[in-house]
């Protein structure tokens, strides 16, 4: 479902709090009341037309609108963590300025990747934005470009039956397509298509692999915002709730500015699937980092 859907915000927000709904019915009920009482009182003549059931109907019409509306669950929130701005939207990735991120395995070089990966779409990109097989290779060579001074070693794969270079966690590759911006930083074992183990990744190696990540996009984020999405979902096989992670994401970034000072972007920006807005209450998450 659109998580720019209005109804479909409203009615997860009664969901989670029916009762809250009728809270913010009575509130707004109230505070017109309050406000336009007085002023009927003064104003004779718009008591004549604006009085008895016209008015009472009037009143619950205006209230109900305006609670309905303060019921609807956030599509995004907004908040400073020291001097760095961070954004939490539900929405694509690939739709905002600056640098997407994108998890990938250590196996930098994998093609035949999870169609519904990030990965896998970014590699759609280079391949229709050249004729044939071309973008394949494209790909590659602009990714052996951006990691020609990272360390690796080589490790033979059974599923390749060949040896591959093989990542640290974090391990960040910058690239660029068309004018768009995309750092890959290596956080699964794997992200082929049918190989994905149940340990593909932790949440230790995941806290190892955000901390180099950050550190390295500090450098490279050159003031352009950084996009990231919900890091450890998908095939990770981190057992957290996509809050719980959403929280992980967090703290990883504040770790981040509390250890090296402020993080050189126009801002943060956590983008959620629209799959999640029943599961995360972003108005929980402001209360806790407002």
């Amino acid at each position: 479902m659109n998580s720019n859907n209005f109804f479909h915000r409203v009615k997860i927000g009664i969901k989670n709090k029916p009762f809250h709904f009728l809270v913010n019915i009575f509130i707004a009920y109230a505070a017109i009341w309050t406000i336009l009482e007085p002023l009927l009182s003064i104003v004779q003549n718009a008591g004549k037309y604006f009085s008895g059931e016209i008015k009472f109907f009037a009143f619950v019409l205006i209230s109900s609108l305006i609670g309905t509306y303060k019921t609807a669950v956030p599509k995004s929130i907004n908040f400073r963590y020291g001097n760095t701005s961070i954004e939490i939207i539900f929405g694509d990735l690939f739709s905002f300025t600056g640098f997407k991120v994108i998890p990938v395995s250590r196996y930098f070089y994998e093609i035949q990747v999870v169609a519904t990966s990030l990965q896998n779409k970014l590699i759609h990109k280079f391949v229709t934005s050249h004729e044939g097989d071309r973008g394949f290779d494209v790909y590659q060579e602009t990714l052996s470009k951006a990691l020609q001074y990272e360390i690796y070693q080589e490790s033979y794969r059974s599923v390749t039956q060949q040896k591959e270079k093989y990542y640290p966690l974090g391990t960040t590759a910058t690239l660029m397509l068309n004018g768009q911006d995309y750092m890959l930083f290596a956080l699964t074992e794997t992200e082929l298509k049918g190989q994905i183990p149940d340990d593909n990744c932790n949440v230790s190696k995941m806290w190892i692999a955000l901390e180099k990540f950050w550190k390295k996009a500090r450098i490279d984020s050159r003031g352009k915002s950084i996009n990231i999405p919900l890091i450890g979902s998908g095939v990770t096989g981190i057992r957290l709730n996509p809050t719980q992670l959403l929280e992980l994401n967090l703290l990883a970034i504040a770790n981040a500015i509390e250890e090296e000072g402020k993080i050189t972007t126009e801002e943060i920006r956590i983008v959620l699937h629209p799959k999640y807005i029943e599961n995360i209450n972003l108005n929980n998450i402001q209360k806790i980092w407002s």
